[in-house]
C-alpha cells in the first residue's frame, strides 16, 4: 500500500462514511479525529443491524483511512448506558456537518490552539459609544503577518480619538512580542507601568487583591493626545528575566467552572472602572492562542491587516472563516470586520494598481469566506449578504495605508504625530467610527 498523507486519509474517510450512510437512511455517525491524528467512529445504527453495520464500517474505514484508522467504533444503541450516550451526543453536537451529508459530522481533538476551535462567543456587552460610559466598542487590530503597521495604525486611531476629547484604553495583547506599551509611553523616556497584562492575568484569581491602576499608565501629553482626551495603556508587562516565566504560567481558561474566561473578566473590569469610549486590543499576529481568543467573538469589530502576498491571503482566509463563514453556518451574524491594505507603495501609479488588485482579490475572498447568501426577505439586515458587497462601507472594501519611510524609524512619537494624522489614517478612523454611529443616535 502506498503512503497516504493525513489530509488524503481525512478526505477518503469522510467519503467512506458518506457512502456508508447514503444506503442507510436511519443511521448517523461522527468521524472523530483524535489527539494522535487517528480516526475513530461513533455510529448510531438506527434501524440497521448494529453488528453487521459495524463490520462494514470497519472494513471501509480501514481501507480509506489506512494507517490513520484506530480500528475503533462505538455503537450507540438502546443498550448503551446513559452516561456513554451523553458523551456520544456531546461529540455529535461538537462536530461539524460534513459537506453533502447532514447525518455525518466530523469532530476533532487538539493538543493546542484550543481557542481557534471553541464555539464562537459574543462580545461581553452591546457596543454603545454615546456618552462614552459603560458600553464602549471593543476593537481588535489583527494581522496574519507582523511588520505591516498594525500597531502603528492602532496608535493613530487612539491618538485621533484622544484629540477629539475621548478616553481610549489600549491593551497590548501581543504578549509574545509586546510593543504598544513602549510606543504609547507616558513620557519621552519610554517608561511605563511597572506591571501589565501578563501580571494582571496571573494575579486576577487572587480575588479582591488587584488594583487596576497598577497595570496601566496614562498618555496625556499635549503634543500627542492634546484635545482634552487621554490614552490609558495596559502594556504587556516589563520584559525582564521574570517575564518569560510569567507567560509560561498564564492560563487562558476560567479559574472556576461557570466563570467566563480571563479576558472578558479583564475587559469588564476596565469597562466598569475606567469607563472608556473605546477599548483597543493589539493582537498577536499569526495563529497563536491569543489571536484565537481575540477572534473568537470577544470584539465588536475586527480590523484586519493584509498585503498582496499569497501568504497573507492564506492567513486571512482562515480568519474570515472564523469570524464569517463559521458564524453564518451556525446561524449567527458575522463578526464585525474592516479590511486594511497595508504597505501600499507610495508611487502613485504603483499604488493605484496595487489597490485595484487587492480589492478585486478581497471581494473574491469575502464572497467565499465571509458574506452570506442573499436571503429571500429583501428587508433582512441581520447579516452581511452578497448583495451588501456593493456598498461603500462593505467589509471587503479595504482602507489603503501606504508605506511611510518616516514611520519606519523614529525616536519620539511626538515627532511623527503629523504622519499618524495623515489622510489615510483619518480615513481608517472614519470607517471605524462610522460602524458605531447608529448606536450613538
Amino acid at each position: 500500500m502506498s503512503f497516504k498523507h493525513h489530509d488524503e486519509a481525512r478526505k477518503d474517510a469522510i467519503e467512506a462514511c458518506r457512502e456508508l450512510l447514503s444506503k442507510r437512511p436511519t443511521s448517523k455517525a461522527v468521524l472523530l479525529d483524535d489527539l494522535y491524528g487517528k480516526y475513530r467512529l461513533i455510529l448510531w445504527p438506527g434501524e440497521e443491524p448494529a453488528k453487521a453495520l459495524a463490520a462494514t464500517a470497519k472494513t471501509s474505514l480501514a481501507e480509506a483511512a489506512a494507517s490513520y484508522w484506530a480500528d475503533s467504533i462505538w455503537m450507540v444503541t438502546p443498550e448503551t448506558s446513559k452516561l456513554d450516550q451523553k458523551v456520544y451526543d456531546g461529540a455529535w453536537e461538537e462536530g461539524r456537518p460534513a459537506p453533502g451529508e447532514a447525518r455525518l459530522r466530523v469532530a476533532e481533538r487538539h493538543r493546542s490552539k484550543a481557542a481557534w476551535f471553541k464555539e464562537l462567543s459574543e462580545p461581553p456587552w452591546a457596543a454603545k459609544r454615546a456618552g462614552g460610559s459603560d458600553q464602549p466598542p471593543i476593537i481588535v487590530f489583527y494581522s496574519f503577518k507582523g511588520g505591516v503597521g498594525r500597531t502603528t495604525s492602532l496608535a493613530s486611531f487612539a491618538l485621533q480619538r484622544a484629540r477629539a476629547g475621548e478616553r481610549v484604553v489600549v491593551i497590548d495583547g501581543d504578549l509574545d512580542a509586546p510593543g504598544v506599551g513602549n510606543l504609547l509611553s507616558p513620557d519621552e523616556t519610554g517608561a511605563g507601568a511597572r506591571w501589565g497584562v501578563a501580571d494582571y492575568l496571573l494575579e486576577r484569581p487572587a480575588k479582591g487583591a488587584v488594583d487596576l491602576g497598577d497595570y496601566y499608565h496614562g498618555l496625556r501629553r499635549e503634543t500627542v493626545a492634546g484635545g482634552g482626551g487621554e490614552i490609558l495603556v495596559f502594556p504587556a508587562g516589563v520584559v525582564n528575566s521574570d517575564y518569560l516565566g510569567k507567560l509560561a504560567r498564564i492560563d487562558f481558561e476560567p479559574t472556576e467552572t461557570g466563570l467566563p474566561t480571563p479576558w472578558p473578566q479583564f475587559l469588564d473590569h476596565i469597562r466598569q472602572e475606567l469607563k472608556p469610549n473605546w477599548i483597543l486590543l493589539d493582537s498577536r499576529a499569526g495563529l497563536g492562542e491569543p489571536a484565537g481568543l481575540f477572534l473568537g467573538g470577544v470584539a465588536h469589530l475586527h480590523v484586519l491587516f493584509g498585503t498582496s502576498s499569497e501568504q497573507s491571503w492564506q492567513g486571512l482566509r482562515l480568519v474570515l472563516d472564523r469570524i464569517g463563514a463559521d458564524r453564518v453556518k451556525a446561524g449567527k451574524p458575522q463578526g464585525g470586520c474592516l479590511l486594511v491594505q497595508a504597505m501600499v507603495p507610495e508611487a502613485v501609479d504603483a499604488a493605484r494598481a496595487a489597490r485595484e488588485q487587492f480589492n478585486a482579490r478581497a471581494e473574491l475572498e469575502f464572497e467565499g469566506h465571509y458574506y452570506a447568501e442573499d436571503p429571500e426577505d429583501e428587508g433582512d439586515g441581520s447579516m452581511w449578504y452578497m448583495r451588501d458587497s456593493a456598498g461603500r462601507d462593505a467589509p471587503h472594501r479595504a482602507v489603503p495605508i501606504s508605506y511611510r519611510q518616516g514611520l519606519a524609524h523614529f525616536s519620539r512619537l511626538d515627532d511623527v504625530v503629523p504622519l499618524l494624522r495623515g489622510e489615510e489614517y483619518e480615513a481608517l478612523e472614519q470607517r471605524i467610527v462610522e460602524r458605531f454611529l447608529e448606536e450613538t443616535e
